[in-house]
């Protein structure tokens, strides 16, 4: 059997399992395996940005809760659908990751990762400061997900869609690396001057990377919002983007 054919097999082997967990489970292990897969796609997004593209970040969680923030705010105080929260989670997650990487990724050595640590903290503590996000208190009745009608308020619900999400971010991870990008990516840890030698700008292509990661990293917060229906500035701070990295180094 070729190594690609092993491969594959290996992959419907565990999408079978996937599948049937919530059939032979309990609640909490398919509750458990919600939460494993939320974090899965931070992981994720690290394991591109610091794990191929060299980049360490402590800020992970941040972009986690402005998706979260965003997607609880907008669908309690506008009663907005869901999934225009999602629109506008990305976006907000997207720009903030934009303007924060066009600020620090310019910084090397030790600086980097202390700057993500900085604004990790601030972003943590700008959640728990503002009345429009209810301070430390957060925000509750976030309305859950709907499919074609269909509510995914049950764990068991929304199993199936975090873990489709958590393949399809995989497949696009893939896919990346295998491309031309993806080659500049990986040539992330040679330094400025090799890519420079292919014609590749090392702070774009980290940029982009950066926004890459936040981008995964808000999809878990816009399915961590509606799957708990509540937020709080505690799962968003430090501690919790410091956990994020080590599930990747794990990983």
């Amino acid at each position: 059997m070729s190594a690609n054919r092993k491969r594959m097999t290996w992959i419907a082997a565990v999408v079978v399992v996937l599948a049937l967990v919530p059939v032979v489970a309990g609640s909490f292990t398919v509750s458990l395996l919600n939460d494993i897969g939320i974090g899965a796609l931070v992981a994720l997004g690290l394991v591109l940005l610091t794990g191929v593209g060299g980049a360490t970040s402590f800020g992970q969680a941040a972009f986690v809760g402005i998706a979260a923030y965003a997607t609880a705010w907008l669908t309690t105080t506008q009663g907005m659908s869901p999934w225009i929260g999602l629109l506008f989670a990305l976006l907000l997650t997207g720009l903030s990751a934009l303007a924060i990487g066009m600020l620090t990724l310019r910084l090397g050595g030790h600086f980097l990762p202390l700057s993500t640590i900085a604004w990790g903290l601030s972003i943590a503590m700008l959640f728990g400061n503002v009345d429009a996000l209810g301070r430390h208190t957060g925000l509750s009745n976030i309305p859950p997900l709907q499919v074609a009608g269909w509510s995914l308020a049950d764990p068991r619900s929304m199993y199936y869609l975090i873990w489709v999400v958590v393949g399809l971010a995989c497949l696009f991870s893939h896919n990346l690396l295998q491309s031309r990008p993806g080659r500049a990516i990986r040539g992330l840890r040679g330094g400025a001057t090799l890519l420079a030698s292919v014609g590749a700008d090392a702070y774009r292509v980290r940029l982009s990377l950066f926004v890459t990661a936040a981008l995964f990293a808000g999809l878990a917060g816009w399915l961590y919002a509606h799957m708990n229906r509540f937020v709080s500035p505690s799962p968003f701070d430090v501690r919790a983007s410091i956990e994020y990295l080590l599930m990747a180094v794990a990983g």
